[in-house]
């Protein structure tokens, strides 16, 4: 992660913790892990914390951006988690 995201990312609220987390799979959407069982509110706040540094960019800019990618494979990593939770299967589109 270069300098100016990791910065963006505390002014977004995240914490060192975070960014480690981040940098632990190379802020590679594809690569973003699934969540463990009591992970779920840390990804929604990473999720929101994504958002919110990038709130100011168009729609498209947004889909472009690193920060964006990633708030969506989260989101997405999420909604994996509690459909398994809620027992539905996994459906390929």
């Amino acid at each position: 992660m270069d300098a100016a995201m990791r910065e963006r990312l505390i002014l977004a609220g995240l914490t060192a913790a975070d960014v480690d987390w981040f940098d632990s799979f190379g802020c590679d959407d594809a690569r973003t892990p699934e969540p463990r069982p009591g992970e779920i509110n840390d990804y929604r706040r990473r999720e929101a914390a994504l958002n919110a540094s990038i709130s100011a960019l168009t729609f498209a800019e947004r889909g472009r951006s690193c920060e964006g990618r990633l708030a969506a494979a989260i989101g997405a990593r999420i909604a994996d988690a509690e459909d398994e939770a809620a027992g539905e299967p996994e459906r390929d589109s």
